[in-house]
This record gives structure tokens, C-alpha cells and sequence, in this order.
């Protein structure tokens, strides 16, 4: 994981939001998810409520890597670029430039000044989700070096804001909003992430040794951001080729849920609904691995009550094939 960059990623939404014009507020919570479930929810073969192809969800949101000229934000923006019912916390409400130019920051990778350790040269941000206000994404005050901010604000606070200030600004009492990319912090930066990222791509050291890895993840997960994991074990996959990775290591995903693998199901004016399945034996399987040379397959069965869904390895996702929508024998996994 890029530890130096997870711990300066919310303060670059903040610094991105410096501007008022910018600043996405919490009322426009519903219509931003609102905007992923129409786009996304049916990528899978059915709207059901869960953005299964998370992958292609990602490609549509990420303007970096989309076709060029398209506007993913298109349907949301406000007409002249006002909005007139700022207040408006409904999925209809519409955004302004300055809004949408903050949520294209956040669903596309982040591109470094200069390299990091391992050659990395972006830090993979958050992947569209149900929970785009999650973990002081969005946020309802404005801080210390903001426009608009009030004379007395505090300084933005989070829960990496201490390796910002701490490691990298070696300042305690520093307004983390004032780091530059690329500017007088670089080379310290650069320093801390050869002491902090684990982003080697070459595993084959762990492998030699037996080792077995097992690693899920969650699209809604807005602390760990999964762009960035999933930046990450591609680039052990293209190191070290698809099949050699599948003899030690597996990355599951399960699709919008969240940091402790919970999530449910969204209606596209911002109903919660049911449960996502997400239950599994998962002592067992790295015991069977490890102990018993039994390796899982590249998808399992997750379970919540009566209803059940494949958990596909990346990047594969579960898509609806026919049958009874909770059946894990109705889905199956694949990549397009």
C-alpha cells in the first residue's frame, strides 16, 4: 500500500476544495451516488442495486483514462453553472463545475510530481461507490486556508493529518493545506516513501518461501482507498505474470462494501435496501492453503441469510446470468 500517499489523499480533496466554488457539500451526497447507481448499477447484467463491475464503473468515472471529450457528469450539471437550490439533498439535485472538477480529483488516480518508491507515479484515489461521503470525503465545514473559511477555523483533521504535518512538514503546528505538489516538500516526500510504501511489485521472495496471500477488499471502502490496492496488485500481476500470482495469492473483491466488508444494496434516489452477502469461512480457506496445500478457487460463495453471490478475484466481477437473483448459482465471474 502507498502509506505517504493514503495519509495525504483527504488533505488533497481539501486543498482541491481551497476554492468555495469547489467545494462539494454534503447535500449533494444522494445525487452523486444517485449518478454512479445510473450509470453503474446495470454494468452487471442487472440493476439490482450493487455496482458489481466495479471495473467499468471505474473507466467511466476516471476522466484520466476515459475517451476523450466525454463527460461522465454530463447528466448532473447545473444549467449556467448555477445551482439554484444549493440545499437541494435530493438525487436531482445538480452540480456546478467547481463541484464536479473536486469528484473528478476523487475518482481518478492522482498523479505524482515525480516517482515515488517502486517507480510508482500515482497514488489510485477512490473507486465510485454508495458512499461517496465516507470518511470525511465530503465534509460540512470549511477549515483554516479555505476560501470562505471563518477567522477562527480549525485546521482540516483526519486520520492520517499527523504523518502530513508530523512526518512530512516535520511541523506539528502546520496547516497541512499547504502542501504543494511538487514544491519544497518533494524531495522529503520522496524520502518517505522509500522508508513507508510497501509498492514493490516482486513478491517472488515471499512466494519461494511458501508464503500465501489472501486479500479482500471492498469498492465502498473510503479509508483504504481501493483504487489504490487494486493499482497495486496489477502491477504484482505485471511483474510477475497472472498465472505465477494465482499460485499464491488471491485479491477478492466484494462490491460496495465498505472498510469492515459490510455494505447493501442502493435505489437510485438513495433508498438503502438489503444486505450485501459477505459470508464466508475465512479461517478455513488460508488454513486449507497454508496447512493442507489446498488452494481456493478464483471465485467462492459469500452468503447473507437465504441469499448468496459469487465473490469473483480480481479482476472479475459477479455478473447475472439467469436464474433467481439470490442464487450464487444464477451469477458468474467474469470480466466483461
Amino acid at each position: 500500500m502507498n502509506f505517504s500517499s493514503l495519509m495525504l489523499a483527504p488533505e488533497l480533496i481539501r486543498i482541491q476544495e481551497k476554492l468555495a466554488a469547489n467545494w462539494v457539500a454534503p447535500a449533494k451526497v444522494n445525487a452523486i451516488r444517485g449518478e454512479f447507481m445510473r450509470q453503474c448499477d446495470a454494468l452487471d447484467g442487472l440493476a439490482d442495486g450493487i455496482i458489481n463491475n466495479y471495473m467499468a464503473c471505474r473507466a467511466i468515472f476516471d476522466v484520466k483514462q476515459g475517451r476523450p471529450g466525454r463527460d461522465p457528469w454530463a447528466a448532473k450539471r447545473c444549467p449556467n453553472n448555477v445551482d439554484p437550490k444549493p440545499q437541494d439533498t435530493s438525487a436531482e439535485a445538480c452540480l456546478t463545475s467547481g463541484q464536479i472538477s473536486t469528484l473528478q480529483m476523487v475518482y481518478s488516480p492522482y498523479n505524482f510530481a515525480t516517482p515515488l518508491a517502486n517507480g510508482v507515479k500515482s497514488f489510485g484515489m477512490w473507486v465510485p461507490n454508495t458512499d461517496p461521503s465516507g470518511s470525511g470525503l465530503i465534509l460540512p465545514g470549511r477549515y483554516k486556508g479555505q476560501e470562505g473559511a471563518a477567522p477562527d477555523a480549525p485546521f482540516h483533521s483526519h486520520l492520517g493529518v499527523l504523518g502530513v504535518t508530523g512526518y512530512l512538514m516535520r511541523d506539528l503546528n502546520a496547516n497541512p493545506l499547504d502542501y504543494v505538489e511538487g514544491g519544497p516538500l518533494n524531495q522529503r516526500r520522496m524520502e518517505l516513501s522509500q522508508l513507508l510504501d510497501a509498492t514493490n511489485p516482486d513478491l517472488s521472495a515471499f512466494q519461494k518461501r511458501g508464503g500465501k496471500l489472501i486479500v479482500v477488499i471492498g469498492t465502498d471502502d473510503t479509508l483504504a482507498s481501493p483504487g489504490a490496492q487494486l493499482d497495486y496488485y496489477q502491477s504484482v500481476v505485471d511483474k510477475m505474470g497472472r498465472s505465477n500470482v494465482d499460485a499464491f495469492a488471491r485479491l477478492w473483491v466484494l462490491p460496495q462494501t465498505n472498510h469492515g466488508l459490510t455494505g447493501r444494496t442502493w435505489t437510485a434516489d438513495g433508498q438503502a435496501q438489503q444486505a450485501i452477502p459477505n459470508g464466508y469461512d475465512r479461517f478455513g480457506i488460508i488454513t486449507d492453503w497454508v496447512e493442507k496445500n489446498q488452494a481456493p478457487g478464483k471465485s467462492i460463495e459469500v452468503t447473507a441469510g437465504d441469499r448468496a453471490l459469487p465473490m469473483c478475484s480480481y479482476p472479475a466481477f459477479p455478473k447475472y446470468v439467469k436464474g433467481p437473483t439470490g442464487d450464487a448459482r444464477s451469477w458468474e465471474c467474469a470480466t466483461k
